[in-house]
């Protein structure tokens, strides 16, 4: 005489939820006999099957595709495979895309945790060129939102008031309208900017150009948004300023 396993009993075996395995049986991806009241009794044979489905179920197929498992041919496998392969590989760009964000706010955090503790340090411009920045346009307000470090002001020290937004456009399709653009034969002094948004933007860079003009003339400054943080209870933005050294 054949055994027969209770739903509590194949739940512990397989290690899935009773209320799955219900909804796996009400969604049609299998049968198992049932009792008049309502007593669902399973054989070995269910037990392996269910094993099977659950294996297909882990590796991303969704339940209205499985509707039909119990009569798959192979190519309907291999049709329902290959769109769950292109499904993992669109996930595993987006993670990977989520990581090097996660990676790059350590390496600002690293940054800012530096310059906190020197007045500056000689550094390249690690962007080619930046283009103007209006709100209004929405594909780089689109890019913003993706990677608010693309952000950079275009900074006047000898008219600091005056500057231009921006955004780096390194890898743009089309770049518009630059308002910076590289030269190697330019040195950089890097130091760090702390800017108070809610209060009218005020910030600590005329008291941070001080140490830098003991450099020489400066030029043009490149103020990179890195990231904010809440510092008692005041918001400070923190931008990496790359200020052009003059030498006389």
């Amino acid at each position: 005489m054949e055994k027969y396993l209770s739903i509590g009993e194949v739940s512990r075996l397989l290690d899935i939820p009773e209320h799955t395995l219900r909804y796996w049986q009400d969604a049609g991806i299998f049968s198992v006999y049932q009792e008049l009241n309502n007593y669902r009794k399973y054989t070995i044979a269910d037990l392996l099957n269910i094993a099977e489905i659950a294996f297909y179920r882990k590796i991303g197929i969704p339940v209205r595709e499985m509707e039909h498992f119990s009569h798959f041919s192979l190519e309907d496998y291999s049709k329902v495979l290959t769109g769950v392969g292109e499904q993992l590989e669109r996930q595993i760009q987006s993670l990977e895309s989520m990581q090097r964000a996660v990676e790059l706010k350590q390496k600002h955090i690293g940054e800012i945790e530096f310059l906190k503790k020197v007045d500056f340090s000689m550094e390249r411009v690690p962007f080619s060129s930046v283009t103007r920045f209006q709100y209004s346009d929405r594909d780089k307000l689109v890019r913003y939102t993706q990677n608010p470090s693309l952000y950079v002001r275009l900074i006047d020290t000898e008219y600091p008031d005056r500057e231009v937004r921006g955004m780096i456009a390194d890898g743009l399709p089309c770049q518009g309208e630059l308002i910076w653009k590289k030269t190697e034969d330019r040195e950089y002094a890097a130091f760090l900017i702390e800017e108070l948004p809610d209060e009218g933007y005020a910030s600590n860079l005329l008291e941070k150009l001080i140490p830098i003009r003991s450099l020489g003339k400066t030029g043009i400054i490149l103020a990179n948004f890195l990231m904010s943080e809440i510092q008692d209870g005041r918001k400070v933005d923190y931008l990496k300023g790359y200020a052009e050294i003059i030498r006389q």
